[in-house]
């Protein structure tokens, strides 16, 4: 490791080879299994967009489990490998809770059996059990376990609550992107405690910050996605006597949108490395990606949508899904004035204004 406490040179050189290898072999396993069309035709239909059979394969496949331990059962992998996996998904436009379920995974070292979600927001924690309002979680109406944690201090529990236990009700909702989410609400729920006091706590706030960069990976995956059908769209687009693509003013859009991709994949990268190895400033590497997620990322699709035209505004087009996957994405991020402010902090400790103006003069 560099003397900051995060991947060296070799480290990423051997782990790229690997990444790559797993990225191209989720890419096949998606190209079969999903496309943007399916994602359509689930839009066209009268329920959410959420399909069984998809996700089956995706548990079958080990990604779910990536984060639990080989002891466990899982993978044992890190959360590079997770990011890989998301963002697969994400270009693929997969509508799956990945992310929140493979760390609600990690969370308790436990594999799969469903969709199971990780509740980022604290509970109130009473010796009758555990209440609290979660106005909207993504995929929450088809989750199959609940993982909650309630408490503060000595006093804090983490554990997990059954859908039908006494005091859950899941109101189904409709997001942009139409998938199953819904509104939870906890009414002294009994709970059944992985583990408790302190250390619970500080692990629930590491599975949320892990949660977060792998969402943020998600989004990484859909605006490329998005700029790569816009790039290919623009070679073959041919107005005035020559492809579109051959316009500077079209040709800097698509290139600052791939920028903006490879800086936000570069962030979740150092995010990543960061949070597996525990690193004290890992929750403001996280804040950093996940506000170039809400800010530069989200704006990648609506850039995609101005080059192809009008073309894009078709219900048969794929940009509007794009856009739907990545405002969803987005929102579930959190405040973008909180990451702000939590990366500006961080970066003002790190570059304070006086060594920046010496090195100036």
């Amino acid at each position: 490791m560099t003397p900051d406490g995060l991947s060296s040179l070799s480290d990423i050189a051997q782990s790229a080879e690997e990444l790559g290898r797993l990225r191209a072999s989720a890419d096949d396993i998606l190209r079969k299994a999903w496309s943007p069309r399916a994602f359509r035709a689930l839009l066209d239909g009268p329920g959410a967009v959420f399909d069984p059979k998809l996700w089956q394969t995706m548990t079958e496949a080990g990604w779910v489990d990536v984060l639990v331990s080989e002891t466990a059962g899982g993978g044992g992998g890190g959360l590079r490998e997770l990011c890989v996996l998301a963002e697969a998904a994400g270009a693929a436009s997969a509508p799956v809770p990945l992310a929140a379920a493979a760390v609600a995974g990690w969370c308790e070292d436990r594999c799969a059996d469903g969709a199971s979600l990780l509740l980022l927001e604290r509970a109130e924690h009473a010796a009758t059990g555990v209440s609290g309002v979660w106005p909207l979680v993504p995929y929450g109406a088809v989750a199959t376990r609940l993982l909650v944690c309630a408490g503060t201090g000595d006093a804090t529990v983490l554990g997990t609550v059954e859908p039908t236990a006494p005091g859950v009700l899941c109101e189904p909702l409709t997001p942009l992107d139409h998938n199953p989410a819904a509104r939870v609400t906890l009414n002294n729920t009994p709970i059944q405690v992985i583990e408790s006091g302190q250390c619970a706590g500080r692990r629930h706030r590491e599975a949320a910050l892990r949660s977060c960069v792998a969402q943020v990976a998600e989004l990484v995956g859909i605006a490329s996605a998005a700029n790569d059908a816009a790039t290919e769209y623009a070679k073959l687009r041919v107005a005035f006597g020559r492809p579109i693509g051959a316009f500077q003013a079209i040709k800097h859009r698509l290139v600052d949108q791939r920028c903006a991709i490879e800086i936000g994949r570069a962030l979740v990268n150092r995010a990543a490395d960061a949070c597996q190895h525990g690193h004290p400033e890992a929750p403001a590497l996280g804040s950093l990606a996940a506000y170039w997620g809400i800010d530069a990322l989200r704006a990648v699709p609506e850039g995609a949508t101005q080059v192809f035209g009008g073309i894009a505004h078709t219900w048969e087009h794929d940009a509007h899904i794009y856009l739907r996957r990545a405002a969803s994405a987005a929102a579930n991020l959190g405040a973008r004035a909180y990451h702000r402010d939590v990366a500006t902090r961080w970066l003002t400790a790190r570059y304070p204004a006086t060594e920046t103006r010496e090195s100036v003069t």
